[in-house]
């Protein structure tokens, strides 16, 4: 039989009053009561303590059941949070929020409560007193996706098609069926036709909307009758070539421990290669709705690490940050990808409080990424407007 061990509040700092009571529960209470906080944190003990309030709902919630989806997913997140977990404004504002528009990307309001439990327990919230992530070490496509393809490929019994974007979706004729064929899919406006005798849509969506629209034998079926009403979500990634500082060392959390960032910059970041951002940054139009996510890659991928670049192929070294920024349909929206760049060191400065330190750095180059509605909204009721694994039920 446990139980809570014995503590003079009168003469035990907040810190280890808070310990105890974090020893007893499970994630992702413990996360909001043992983080670290910043001296200048707004945040009071009550305010960390706040978070047990979501002890019943994390308990209640079933990550692989489809009534907890079915009864969460009409609630929206920061209604379940403040109204029904009693969570504080303060702890919601300064840990759930910006996690809300980084992991289901978008404001609370505007999130299913089923779709944030399920992303802060997959990505956050399995591990007690830490998150869940690990973070690549190089280009994704280059360290996972493109091996992964190889092996596929080599296989024999894979085919990949890049840069094939699937129009259209039609019943195979008569004779192509007693062929074994069921469906033509028509890719990139017709320009070539593929016979199948199966399909399987792994798109977002707004994406899945336009093929349903097109293809009868989708849009014969009920369960996409809702599919209209699905939405996506726009990101915009930027990669900055910063002309480098002097090197930083004995920096913690990532694979390597220097960087060549303004030296300002390197030690608002000592503590972590990545930081995750709320909305409402430095007071930018463009950043009203939009959470972000800062990465110093100098300490995290391997081809960008302090004496990796140099001279490699005539390049030389340069400092490299990257902030991928999410729900940003008005920053996508600006062609030019250097004021997006101003725009995204104005973010960085504003969150590390650096001031002039890093928007007057010298840019070497830019690369941006803008993924228009790419990405999934989950938004309240959205699972409800999803398909199941199989669909196979006409309309009656």
């Amino acid at each position: 039989m446990s139980a809570f061990p014995l503590i003079d509040p009168f003469n035990t700092s907040p810190d280890n009053l808070l310990q105890p009571l974090a020893d007893l529960l499970p994630p992702p209470l413990d996360v909001a009561i043992l983080s670290e906080f910043s001296p200048s944190t707004p945040l009071s003990v009550l305010d960390r303590l706040s978070g047990v309030g979501l002890l019943g709902a994390w308990a209640d919630f079933g990550q692989e059941d489809p009534k907890s989806w079915e009864r969460y997913d009409s609630v929206n997140a920061e209604d379940l949070f403040i109204k029904y977990a009693g969570v504080s404004r303060g702890l919601y504002d300064e840990l759930v929020s910006p996690l809300l528009h980084v992991l289901p990307m978008g404001p609370g309001y505007d999130i299913s409560a089923a779709a944030a439990l399920s992303c802060f327990h997959v990505f956050a919230l399995q591990s007690k007193g830490a998150f869940d992530v690990r973070w690549c070490r190089g280009s994704i496509a280059e360290r996972i996706f493109n091996p992964w393809a190889e092996q596929l490929m080599r296989s024999g019994k894979v085919k990949i098609k890049g840069g094939s974007k699937v129009t259209s979706i039609t019943e195979a004729s008569n004779e192509d069926v007693k062929s074994g064929s069921k469906f033509k899919l028509s890719i990139n406006e017709g320009e070539e036709i593929l016979e199948c005798d199966a399909v399987v849509l792994a798109v977002g969506g707004t994406a899945v909307n336009n093929i349903v629209v097109a293809s009868p034998p989708v849009s014969d079926l009920d369960v996409v009758a809702d599919f209209d009403k699905l939405r996506g979500v726009t990101c915009v990634a930027v990669r900055l070539f910063l002309k480098p500082d002097v090197i930083t060392s004995g920096l913690s959390g990532g694979q390597y421990d220097s960087t060549q960032l303004p030296r300002k910059v390197a030690e608002a970041m000592k503590d972590s290669p990545v930081l995750v951002c709320g909305a409402e940054i430095g007071a930018i139009p463009e950043l009203k709705e939009a959470g972000f996510c800062i990465y110093d890659l100098q300490r995290l991928h391997d081809e960008f690490k302090v004496g990796a670049q140099d001279n490699k192929d005539g390049i030389e070294e340069t400092a490299v940050l990257e902030i991928d920024f999410f729900r940003a349909d008005s920053l996508a929206d600006i062609e030019d990808d250097n004021e997006v760049a101003k725009i995204a060191l104005k973010a960085v400065a504003s969150v590390l409080n650096v001031g002039s330190e890093l928007t007057n750095a010298e840019i070497v180059d830019v690369a941006v990424v803008r993924a228009r509605k790419a990405v999934s909204h989950f938004a309240p009721k959205s699972a409800s407007y999803s398909p199941p694994v199989k669909i196979t039920d006409r309309k009656s």
